[in-house]
């Protein structure tokens, strides 16, 4: 409970940061632009950012159905709390472990819930460094121009995103080797002092690679998911363009999604719940170059108000019916 609250503590503490940065300089600027904004645009981007939220979770669903009965609105309602719990835990790490418990209390096994869970994750990393890496290609000359601080942030974004998927990869499918370490900490004093830790080690090391070797078996499943995840991700990334639309200023559809990859890499580098204060500044300097003055500071506070505080609202909304419910 304490470290929920230390959390929350710490995530507000930097939103109010983040806005009295963004508006210090020009908030009369800033009011005015926002007052001149298109509320049914606004509406429609939240509308789509859930309908984002939905493609991902058709993703989880397929995984869950491998091997049991599970409803694909109870899978959207566990993907929405999950995006509330990644928002409110640093490096964004809450959300997996929190529908795995969920999940065992729908009466799935945490086995066969973490092993979906895995899997999906295993699509979504691979969906992420597919457009990351077109995004960065597209957008090289841009990048070429930003400063060191950003590209040092962005580049830490990429690396933790292509080291992550390479151990997914690597203890999903890689037996051999992945035996071969196991003995090795079976050696080690620590783990011989610690059958419990020992035991928990050996017990997700067996999920990794059953993940893997169910995903070698089900090509096609896996394929498809990673397709519905490069979707929601494009979805997602699509709303900055509708949020400039409610400011009256055009874009192009193709520099929202890529520079929206690009800012969002940007935020997994940062330690904060929701990675904030490197989303704001990311977003800040890299649209930066399509988009000046006080409008891009509303556009940047709209479009975290509509992908990022709205979630937090309905996904505590949710998760509190879901506990009622649970109670009965």
């Amino acid at each position: 409970m304490k470290k929920k609250v230390v959390n929350l503590i710490i995530m507000f503490t930097a939103l109010l940061m983040v806005m009295f940065f963004t508006l210090k300089d020009d908030f009369n600027g800033v009011m005015y632009e926002l007052k001149k904004v298109n509320i049914f645009i606004i509406i429609f981007s939240i509308v789509l950012f859930f309908f984002s939220l939905f493609i991902k979770s058709i993703s989880v669903n397929k995984f869950l159905q491998a091997r049991h009965k599970y409803k694909l609105s109870k899978t959207f309602c566990l993907t929405v709390i999950a995006q509330f719990i990644n928002g409110v835990t640093p490096f964004q790490t809450g959300g997996q472990p929190y529908e795995i418990y969920l999940l065992k209390k729908d009466g799935i096994r945490i086995t066969d819930s973490a092993n979906s869970i895995l899997k999906d994750f295993i699509s979504y990393q691979i969906a992420l460094i597919i457009l990351a890496i077109t995004s960065i290609i597209i957008n090289a000359k841009k990048l070429s121009l930003v400063n060191f601080h950003t590209k040092f942030l962005l580049t830490g974004g990429v690396l933790i995103n292509i080291v992550i998927l390479i151990l997914l990869l690597f203890f999903s499918f890689g037996k051999k080797p992945v035996t071969w370490l196991t003995n090795k900490f079976m050696k080690c004093n620590f783990f011989k002092q610690k059958t419990e830790r020992l035991e928990k080690l050996n017990g997700s090391l067996a999920n990794f690679y059953s993940s893997g070797s169910e995903l070698r078996n089900n090509k096609m499943l896996f394929i498809k998911c990673v397709v519905l995840n490069l979707i929601y991700l494009i979805i997602l990334y699509l709303i900055p363009y509708f949020i400039f639309k409610s400011f009256s200023i055009d874009i192009c559809i193709l520099d929202s999604v890529t520079i929206t990859t690009l800012v969002m890499l940007i935020g997994n580098f940062m330690p904060l719940p929701g990675g904030i204060g490197g989303i704001e500044y990311g977003f800040m300097q890299l649209f930066g170059s399509l988009v000046i003055g006080s409008a891009l500071s509303g556009a940047m506070i709209m479009w975290r108000f509509v992908t990022y505080i709205s979630c937090l609202i309905i996904g505590f909304i949710i998760l509190l019916i879901k506990k009622g419910r649970d109670k009965k």
